[in-house]
């Protein structure tokens, strides 16, 4: 009988790892999906990323000095609206992430990562952070915190 339970835990302990590492790899894809399909002025990818809630937030620092915040699917959607009239993309961007933290409750997920993002202007770096909500199956992000480190922009854009 101890045999026979010590087999279950085992077989349940490597079965909600499993479940866990793909959840953890949803996550990821649904990040970079999100920030790849902004760059190449996909709506549809990018939106796609998003839970479309009223307790959505977005909140950055910009590269003119100030910062953003924005609540809700809906302002959200306005606030980028002018990013996606244009189908054209003037740069390609490489999105590099590493570095990731994953602390996952339930439906619920809390990221931590670094970013680089790759152009024809160089690297920019940031340190990003996300919560994730699994709604109807899929993970949507509900919160982005981005943290741009301008000061290496700015060197990337003047050696230009």
């Amino acid at each position: 009988m101890k045999t026979y339970l010590l087999a279950l835990a085992v077989f349940f302990g490597t079965v909600s790892g499993s479940l866990a590492q793909a959840d953890h790899d949803a996550i990821k894809r649904v990040l970079r999906s999100e920030t790849e399909g902004f760059f190449k002025r996909d709506k549809a990818e990018w939106a796609n990323a998003w839970a479309h809630t009223p307790y959505i937030n977005f909140a950055a620092n910009l590269y003119g000095g100030d910062f953003l915040l924005v609540q809700g699917w809906n302002n959200l959607e306005k606030q980028f609206a002018s990013q996606f009239k244009s189908k054209k993309v003037t740069d390609k961007v490489v999105v590099q992430n590493s570095n990731y933290n994953i602390h996952q409750n339930g439906n619920m997920a809390f990221v931590a990562y670094d970013q680089t993002l790759v152009d024809s202007h160089g690297k920019t770096t940031s340190k990003e952070s996300r919560v994730v909500e699994k709604i109807n199956g899929q993970w949507k992000i509900i919160n982005v915190i981005a943290l741009t480190n301008l000061k290496s922009f700015g060197l990337a854009q003047q050696t230009k």
